[in-house]
């Protein structure tokens, strides 16, 4: 991991960030990989207030977990 990465989940709606790791088994991260988060990566919070958050991930929109958000350490991209 790291020295600047943190879990997606501390992220505010509205923030981007590049996805630096995936810290989860191998079934997990074969799953969000076909959803195209992988290393490098650009996403963008559009909801995280409670509950699940809600992603983007190119033009594509994605409902993740608050514990799978856990496991996805980004670093934010400052505008």
């Amino acid at each position: 991991m790291e020295r600047n990465s943190f879990p997606i989940a501390y992220l505010r709606s509205g923030n981007c960030a590049v996805i630096k790791d995936i810290n989860a088994g191998m079934g997990l991260r074969r799953r969000l990989e076909e959803m195209g988060l992988i290393r490098g990566k650009i996403i963008r919070i559009v909801k995280n207030d409670w509950g699940p958050l809600i992603i983007t991930v190119g033009e594509a929109r994605l409902i993740i977990s608050r514990g799978v958000a856990f496991k996805i350490m980004g670093e934010e991209i400052r505008k």
